[in-house]
């Protein structure tokens, strides 16, 4: 595996990693049952990319990282509830902007479809928490 794509790979793994545990805290700190059950899907989202980034990794002959990203301890860092819903929305606009950057030197045809796949479940979460931003439920 080209060492470089599996660096991107893992990056990600990584990201989502830190995304995954940054939704676990705020959906125990939602208001109302409406955020939390939105804030656990899109956890679960991450997770779900999470494996499947490893998958790949290891599909194409490489070697998944295991360590979760430091986007843990910025969302920790932030004050309030509603910065750290921004905050992660920056995230997980930076995590599309990596796969567009990338996705043409993948190379692999079923691991572009996922990266697409992937990229557009991050569009969608990130207008669901505008959303949620937008009607107050925070």
């Amino acid at each position: 595996m080209d060492s470089q794509l599996e660096g991107f790979l893992n990056l990600l793994g990584e990201a989502e990693r830190a995304g995954g545990r940054v939704l676990h805290d705020l959906a125990e700190l939602a208001h109302s049952l409406e955020l939390r059950e939105m804030l656990k899907k899109v956890g679960h989202d991450e997770g779900y990319y999470a494996g499947e980034l490893a998958a790949h990794v290891r599909r194409l002959g490489g070697s998944p990282s295991t360590r979760t990203g430091d986007f843990v301890e910025k969302v920790h860092a932030v004050g309030d509830f509603r910065g750290k819903l921004e905050l992660l929305n920056r995230g997980q606009r930076w995590v599309i902007r990596k796969i567009e950057e990338n996705v043409a030197t993948a190379g692999d045809a079923p691991l572009k479809a996922f990266l697409a796949v992937m990229a557009e479940g991050h569009r969608v979460n990130i207008g669901a928490l505008e959303a949620a931003l937008k009607e107050g439920l925070v």
